[in-house]
């Protein structure tokens, strides 16, 4: 227990300097290009390691914390949630930094790997006891979505990264629901249930700021300028989105 509490803290030690380093950068390169997207993109290839590192902490974290959760299963799947969720920023920031010209394929690679952690995390807050291992009946609407998805991207009636975008969305707004309303129900303890709905609700917040962080429009333009702001505020929602959901594995303390 001694040895968890040390690493805990080396790992929060390290986000927070991971995070100041990316916020400083984040800002300079603001300062620097304004709202000019080419500029920001080429200035900010630092930010994609550190934000993957960062990615990495929280990822490390939730492993060492779910060692000791209130329930030995949950602890399994909230380490198989963040493995997607480890997979998902490699693919926005270590695929874009390595291979930059693979950008819509990193994109729809990133989004289909958070797809499967906010399936997971579905499937973790509807459960209502230790042995429980039914299927939500709430995933018929995910698999409605992805059927849609891949519909409308093959008949190109939509992009396929816009279709994406939108079965996401349906896939974020029913863990919101789920992770809101059903922890009440199940066998998470009152705080931990707590954690489970702020954290979801503060995921949703990090989740807008990414979708408008990917609107485009002319250099120097409102539009575009909304979108840089937001970018620069990501992961000061995102790491304590993810802190929380975490923290909701811990064992209450008697």
């Amino acid at each position: 227990m001694l040895l968890q509490t040390k690493i805990q803290k080396i790992v929060f030690s390290i986000l927070a300097i991971l995070l100041l380093v990316t916020t400083v950068k984040d800002w300079f390169d603001f300062h620097a290009c304004g709202a000019v997207s080419v500029c920001l993109s080429d200035a900010g290839q630092l930010q994609l390691y550190t934000k993957f590192a960062m990615s990495v902490m929280l990822t490390a974290l939730a492993f060492v914390t779910a060692a000791n959760g209130f329930s030995v299963r949950d602890g399994k799947i909230l380490r198989i949630a963040f493995i997607f969720s480890l997979l998902a920023d490699f693919s926005f920031s270590m695929i874009k930094a390595i291979a930059p010209d693979t950008g819509s394929l990193s994109t729809a690679l990133g989004i289909a790997c958070f797809m499967v952690f906010q399936t997971v995390l579905i499937y973790r807050h509807s459960r209502t006891s230790e042995s429980d291992n039914s299927i939500p009946k709430i995933y018929w609407l995910l698999a409605v979505a992805l059927v849609a998805a891949v519909v409308l991207g093959a008949t190109k009636i939509l992009d396929f990264t816009v279709a994406l975008v939108v079965a996401y969305a349906v896939f974020l707004i029913t863990s919101i629901v789920v992770g809101i309303l059903a922890p009440r129900k199940g066998f998470y303890p009152a705080e931990n249930a707590k954690f489970v709905r702020i954290g979801m609700i503060v995921w949703f917040f990090g989740d807008a700021l990414v979708g408008l962080s990917m609107i485009s429009g002319d250099d120097h333009s409102a539009l575009q300028m909304v979108a840089t702001l937001a970018n620069n505020f990501i992961w000061w929602v995102y790491v304590p989105s993810q802190l929380l959901v975490i923290r909701s594995c811990v064992k209450p303390k008697a």
